[in-house]
């Protein structure tokens, strides 16, 4: 797909150098993906949720302490985005997806250096915070960056560890919310079930690619597997997931499931990418609705990343993204 400045032209106060230099700094924002953190975001404030109702006594939740732990996993998840993005340039391409890096837009080598300062600052956030979730943003970065994307292991290529890979990186962002707020001390069903909730709709996102996995040499879950399995599988770990949530009176996962979750069953019964994608999407939207019930600043940075990211897509590449369209 080809880039433009179309539109971006329409700004009349802004001169060519300007416009440039603009859409550079936004290539570079966009690069991270922010719509993806979207899921981050929400399992990480679930989490704090979770840890604040545990405590004793009356203390207030340390806010500085939550700003810092969740930029620096921002930073964090941010590079593990670039990186995937990186070692996924050829699937992309056929997959006719993320075109900064797919389509040379952005150089390889400005992305590299992008992850790695990233990096940098996302672990001093979590050295910063101590020791554990220091050691839980680290265990974040060694799966989900490296072990899930680059040989030997390439874990993304594999379909259970891919699973696995995921899942985890789910339940370290929940735990990662929890320690914020309450310390070290985890309710392992609670955390459990957000592990599960993150594997079912891992497998489901895996679905639109499964052409171009094919013909990349991908063996992603549904390559591997097929589409039958892959939605009774996403169905069944959600529905674990919803019953998990409900023995441990966590209604912020809870609630929304149950809500979602024929959705995942009407996917299993018409074996339709379509409905398995509307179950996906929904469930983002209905965790992240139950999180705004507790925490109602989350809906600025919400929307914020939606708009500029509707914007930024539109005038750049002629593109609807994000969308609610299933097809």
């Amino acid at each position: 797909m080809e880039f433009s400045f179309e539109g971006i032209r329409r700004l009349s106060f802004l001169d060519g150098w300007s416009i440039r230099m603009m859409m550079r700094f936004l290539d570079r924002v966009f690069l991270l993906r922010p719509i993806l953190f979207y899921p981050v975001w929400t399992f990480f404030l679930a989490g704090v949720w979770g840890g604040n109702g545990s405590r004793q006594g009356s203390t207030p939740l340390n806010r500085f302490d939550l700003a810092i732990t969740l930029t620096g996993l921002s930073l964090l998840m941010g590079s593990v985005f670039i990186l995937n993005q990186i070692q996924d340039r050829e699937t992309d391409r056929a997959n006719g997806k993320l075109f900064l890096l797919a389509n040379g837009i952005v150089p390889v080598s400005q992305a590299v250096f992008q992850a790695l300062l990233m990096i940098v600052l996302g672990m001093a956030a979590g050295m910063y915070m101590g020791v554990h979730i220091a050691v839980g943003f680290l265990l974040l970065f060694v799966l989900s960056g490296w072990l899930y994307n680059f040989p030997p292991a390439a874990w993304k290529d594999r379909p259970l560890l891919g699973l696995l890979t995921n899942a985890v990186g789910g339940l370290i962002i929940y735990v990662s919310g929890w320690m914020t707020a309450a310390g070290p001390s985890i309710d392992p069903v609670r955390a459990a079930a957000y592990m599960l909730a993150g594997g079912a709709v891992y497998l489901n996102t895996t679905l639109p690619d499964i052409e171009g996995d094919r013909k990349t040499g991908k063996r992603t879950f549904c390559v591997r597997f097929g589409l039958s399995a892959t939605l009774q599988w996403a169905c069944i770990l959600e529905f674990l997931a919803v019953i998990m949530a409900f023995l441990s009176r966590d209604w912020i996962l809870a609630v929304p499931g149950t809500l979602v979750f024929p959705l995942f069953v009407v996917s299993v019964i018409k074996r339709s990418m379509k409905d398995s994608i509307r179950a996906t999407k929904v469930s983002v939207l209905a965790l992240s609705l139950a999180v705004f019930l507790v925490f109602p600043f989350y809906a600025v940075p919400v929307l914020i990343v939606y708009v500029l990211s509707k914007w930024y897509y539109r005038r750049r590449f002629d593109f609807d993204y994000p969308s609610f369209k299933t097809s």
